[in-house]
Formats: C-alpha cells, structure tokens, sequence
C-alpha cells in the first residue's frame, strides 16, 4: 500500500466562494477578508469580490487596529456607518479604505479555539447604517467557514496520523486505513456544501489507495450508492452491526437495514460479507 501526505491531504475551501455567498447575502457592495499566518501574525487582505482598486490588496491588519483588527481582538462582528469618521477605531487603514471609495463597513472576525484566524468584511461604498439582519446574515457566513476550516484540520489530523503508519509497515495497517475511511463518513454525515465535497473526493482517494491488482474496472464499477447507502457500507466495512451502525450515523437500526438491502442488491450480494467484498472490488470502500 502506498501512498504520500501529498496525496492523503484537503484543504480548506477557498475564501471566495464564502466571500460571493456574503455578497449575495448582504447585499454588500464589496466583500473582502483575509486569514492570519500565526497567532502573532497580522491578517493579510488577499481576496476580494467587487473591488474596483488593489488600494486594500495585502494590507496586513494588525490585531486591535482599525475595524477589522479590533473585530479579531474582540471576537465579536463590528460595524460602522461611515469609517473615516468612525470614533471607537484607529485609523491605520483610512488611505486604503478612502481609496477603494468605502464607507459603511461591517467586519466579523473567523475564530477557532487559539483565536481569531482571520476576518472578513462587507462593505458599502456610501454611508449607511448597516442592520442587524445583514450583521446575522454575515455571521451566519463566518460560522460557515469556521466549521468548515475545523472539520478540514480534524480530517488532516486523522490523515496525518494514518500517512505515518502508511510509511511505517505493520500490522493492521490495511484495516488503519479502513477506520479512517469510516471515520471521514461519519464526518461527511455532518458537513454540507463545499466541505462535504472535499471529504467525498477525499474518501474516493482513500479507498482507491487500496484497489488490488484485481480491480478490473467492469460491471463492478459502475455500482452506483447513494451517498446513505455507501454510508451503511462503510460502517459495517469495519464490523460494525445494524444498531451499533446505526448509533454511528444517528439514524434507527431499521433505517440501516433498509440501506443495507438496499445496497446488497445493487451489489449483488447475498449477505453483509459479499457487499462489503463487492464495494471494495468496486473501489466504492478501501
């Protein structure tokens, strides 16, 4: 079996798509942020949607300076209706801002257990006060991306730790592979959207790692399970019974036995050994 971290490795979704989808959702003229290096590093303004200079491209937000800055500091959304004039800020960043023609700003700050991560602003190019269902609406974003950037780093964790024992031979090694794999499902249950995707791809990955020489790419392959169903295999992929599956994926015993029969007759399998063995010649599990 091999493989490398290269291979073994997601990312976080891109800051674009969440800064569209806050766009969208603010109705903000220009949405923009950036994420910090380290929790003694600036935050580095890198994307932007709707932007109609780089006057703000780069510009490294120091914690507790300026809008965005104090946001971090104090790890709560802040908003003003005109910055230039805006009192309870500094004003670092006033050439920039005046530069890109903005004035109402709103800034939310992406947090983690260490801290403020990064931050990520909706703007408008006139004076406005900004409303607490647009605030909502912004944090409601910022969660998003919060949420995603943890279940990424839980899944590179696991990855991590399963990329040394790939390069360490040892016993177990293969069925290692096999608990990661359903542990990823479990996290998939949960996410949505981008992240969801990613794990999906991930998975798909993982399971390849492990395809034998006798993969043939025929009528197995083209098995298609939904996305529940591949789920169910997984769990019991790894021994795991109908009830205790079912605890797993916070579904009823009844509902897994449902899948499962579902998914052994896509299989062709007789029992819970044969669809497990069809999956994996079919490169649906490891």
């Amino acid at each position: 079996m091999q493989s490398s971290a290269a291979t073994l490795q997601t990312e976080v979704p891109t800051m674009a798509a969440h800064l569209f989808e806050l766009k969208q959702v603010t109705g903000a003229e220009i949405t923009f942020g950036g994420t910090r290096a380290g929790i003694d590093t600036p935050a580095v303004l890198t994307t932007f949607v709707g932007s109609k200079s780089e006057a703000l491209r780069g510009v490294q937000v120091e914690l507790g300076r300026g809008l965005g800055g104090k946001a971090m500091s104090v790890g709560l959304p802040i908003h003003v209706r005109d910055y230039g004039t805006a009192r309870g800020i500094t004003h670092e960043y006033d050439v920039p801002v005046k530069q890109e023609g903005l004035h109402a700003l709103l800034a939310v700050p992406i947090l983690s257990r260490a801290g403020a991560t990064g931050v990520i602003y909706a703007g408008l190019r006139r004076p406005e006060l900004i409303s607490e269902r647009v605030m909502d609406r912004a944090v409601a974003v910022a969660r998003r991306m919060e949420y995603e950037a943890a279940v990424t780093a839980e899944v590179n964790r696991r990855l991590a730790e399963l990329t040394a024992a790939m390069h360490t031979p040892q016993a177990g090694a293969d069925q290692r592979l096999r608990d990661v794999h359903a542990e990823l499902g479990l996290i998939r249950s949960t996410a949505s959207g981008s992240t969801r995707q990613l794990i999906d791809d991930l998975m798909h990955r993982l399971a390849g790692t492990m395809r034998g020489a006798g993969f043939d790419g025929d009528a197995d392959a083209l098995v298609n399970l939904t996305p529940r169903e591949l789920d169910v295999i997984t769990q019991v992929a790894i021994g795991c019974s109908n009830a205790e599956a079912g605890e797993r994926l916070g579904v009823g015993e009844s509902t897994v036995k449902s899948y499962l029969h579902v998914a052994m007759r896509k299989l062709n399998a007789r029992n819970r050994v044969e669809a497990v063995t069809a999956a994996r010649r079919a490169g649906l599990i490891p």
